[in-house]
């Protein structure tokens, strides 16, 4: 079974201060990101990112940040880790 991929709005408050002391991004910015008022560079898609992977959330940077969602590479690297869009069925 495939665990379920999140996005920030999904995040609890307290997860989202949890994502914000890990990233080094305020949480009043997390949450601009959260509502969709404000997009992410692919520097700040990566640090979200990586502090939800050490929290074991699923959130991945192709969700946060356009470029990163049609970057080649990332898209290279994430054919081991299964598919990188949900597809609907």
């Amino acid at each position: 079974m495939q665990a379920m991929r999140l996005k920030l709005s999904d995040l609890t408050t307290a997860a989202l201060h949890r994502v914000s002391a890990l990233s080094g991004i305020s949480y009043d910015m997390l949450r601009h990101y959260a509502s969709g008022r404000r997009g992410t560079k692919s520097l700040t898609a990566i640090k979200i990112e990586r502090a939800a992977r050490r929290l074991r959330l699923d959130i991945r940077r192709e969700d946060l940040n356009n470029g990163c969602a049609q970057c080649e590479f990332a898209r290279a690297c994430r054919k081991t880790a299964g598919p990188t869009k949900r597809t609907a069925k």
